[in-house]
């Protein structure tokens, strides 16, 4: 299992989250609070730090491993766009998106390309992701 079989529905549902995160949860969140981009991304990754610190309450499992699951990709989606600079989010936010789109895309294409049933093949799964460039 790299990604199950990534398919195009599954990208457009991450593309169409990925925007909304920086379409609601920044943009417009920052315009509403009267705050800077810069602003929101560290109150939006705060907030998240706190309920991780939180979600280990959650006492069924699957539902903690959903709410974890969602809320560090939302964290590691900040990042990148904190990363890649707040003063160009607006400008350049869906060719972010498309590159960690590309990303989700390399890994399921090397794994079942490739990789699928090798003995190391989450060990040549991580070195192939880590040279990927979002």
């Amino acid at each position: 299992m790299a990604l199950c079989g990534f398919n195009e529905k599954m990208l457009k549902g991450l593309t169409a989250f990925n925007e909304g995160l920086v379409e609601h949860g920044l943009l417009y969140r920052s315009k509403k609070n009267g705050e800077t981009l810069d602003q929101a991304v560290k109150r939006e990754l705060s907030d998240m730090t706190r309920l991780l610190q939180e979600i280990n309450r959650i006492d069924d499992t699957e539902k903690r491993i959903l709410a974890e699951g969602l809320v560090k990709y939302a964290m590691s989606f900040y990042l990148i766009m904190r990363m890649k600079g707040v003063d160009n989010i607006e400008s350049d936010y869906k060719e972010t998106i498309g590159k960690i789109s590309n990303y989700f895309f390399e890994m399921d294409k090397k794994y079942y390309d490739e990789l699928e049933g090798k003995s190391d093949d989450m060990r040549k799964l991580i070195e192939h992701l880590d040279k990927i460039k979002i």
